[in-house]
């Protein structure tokens, strides 16, 4: 038995190539597909920035080179660019490999929390799809409780690393609970709207967009269940404000100092966090001024998300370590799992010679008592078991050192024809 997960990331993989070999519309047939090529149990994992699957095979050369060859085929015009991007880990190459993964270690944004809800739902399909069996069953839990303790014993995810979360942590600091709070987000770009999701998971519920392009605000109006405004009420939305997320190409200042002034005015100087991150800026720097407003631009979140980023490289390595003891104790498992098999057949095959044979001399102890016979069948499995327990520990320990235990596996199904199809 082998395990083997085959793929593409960020890593090594461009977004469009990503995009080509997303399995989102298609993982009924994949399932299907790799069911065909032989492979035991398969995870299929598909985000944004990497879509692997994770498989086990009897053979890793045969495992990896089946899950290679379904790549390709997902994109069948640009074998040659799939073939260099993608990359392959077998065994403990593999485990290390899920572990990282799974604890956001090799995530674009070190830390990010989503992963691991991602690979759990990978995994739920996979069970629905059935194509998970006792070995992926009992891994991906172990799997799932190291991660965990990665994110609650270190400060991988405590730091936010991405201007939109940094934005969301000012915003949290300076008012506490969100909820309630009226968040602008003033422009429809993919910043602007990643800043406002960041601000929803914080517990803003009141948004409003205001754009250019009424349609657009419309649009992700209906998606947050906000408001939309045209440009030329944005004045009147500037007083309704807590929070002014802005994110425009605009080439000068939408949100001018006298505007911010006159809002403060009709709030009753109540505090509010303006959030620029226009390139060039789109709020006027003397806003920054005003007594009751927090002016925050593109460089002031950058560099409060590298100061974050340096700690969460710092917690990285308690995380690294962590997972290398849960990487021992995942191994170990496996190396039992592997063996466990043949030492259930081996308990099976003794049990049932002893079972016949007692039932063979049954004529001959009629004369015993009841109690008599018992002892006689514990005796039995006392015998049996003195016997038994000296190999069955040798190929636990075999298995557990990673040390001879296959040969010794068929060794003993060859000395006592033991038949692997038989059940235990």
């Amino acid at each position: 038995m082998a395990l083997v997960v085959v793929g593409v990331s960020h890593r090594t993989a461009g977004v469009e190539l990503r995009e080509a070999l997303a399995l989102e519309e298609r993982l009924e047939r994949a399932f299907q597909d790799l069911k065909a090529c032989g492979l035991d149990e398969v995870v299929l994992l598909s985000t944004c920035n990497r879509v692997e699957a994770y498989g086990v095979a009897d053979d890793a050369h045969a495992g990896a080179g089946s899950l290679r060859s379904f790549f390709e085929g997902l994109a069948p015009g640009r074998r040659p660019q799939v073939r260099k991007a993608l990359y392959s880990a077998v065994d403990e190459d593999m485990l290390w490999h899920l572990l990282r993964v799974s604890s956001s270690l090799d995530s674009m944004v070190l830390g990010e929390a989503q992963i691991l809800g991602q690979v759990k739902q990978a995994y739920e399909r996979a069970v629905e799809a059935g194509s998970v069996g006792p070995v992926f069953h009992g891994l991906f839990q172990r799997v799932f409780t190291a991660a965990k303790e990665v994110r609650n014993s270190t400060e991988i995810g405590r730091h936010p690393a991405s201007v939109p979360s940094v934005a969301a942590q000012v915003a949290e600091r300076l008012f506490g609970d969100l909820k309630g709070r009226v968040v602008l987000v003033l422009g429809s770009g993919e910043m602007a709207e990643l800043t406002a999701e960041h601000l929803v998971s914080a517990g803003a519920d009141r948004l409003i967009f205001c754009n250019r392009s009424v349609p657009k605000a419309r649009a992700l109006a209906r998606r947050y269940k906000g408001r939309a405004l045209g440009l030329d009420e944005l004045g009147a939305a500037l007083a309704e404000a807590d929070v002014l997320v802005c994110s425009t190409s605009a080439p000068l200042p939408l949100v001018r100092a006298e505007a911010a002034q006159a809002a403060q005015q009709a709030r009753h100087q109540r505090p509010q966090l303006f959030i620029d991150i226009s390139v060039p800026r789109n709020i006027e720097p003397a806003v920054g001024d005003l007594e009751h407003v927090y002016l925050y631009n593109l460089d002031d979140l950058d560099a409060l998300a590298a100061e974050h980023r340096g700690r969460r490289e710092e917690a990285s390595r308690e995380a690294e370590a962590l997972l290398k003891l849960r990487l021992g104790q995942i191994r170990d498992w496996m190396a039992a799992s592997r063996v466990a098999p043949t030492l259930s057949r081996l308990s099976a095959h003794f049990e049932s010679v002893r079972a016949a044979e007692m039932a063979r001399s049954a004529a001959k102890l009629s004369h015993l008592s009841d109690e008599d016979r018992q002892k006689v069948d514990a005796l039995t499995k006392s015998i049996m078991n003195k016997l038994l327990h000296a190999p069955l520990n040798r190929l636990k320990a075999q298995a557990a050192r990673g040390e001879g235990a296959s040969a010794l596996v068929r060794g003993a199904e060859e000395l006592f024809d033991l038949d692997p199809e038989k059940k235990a």
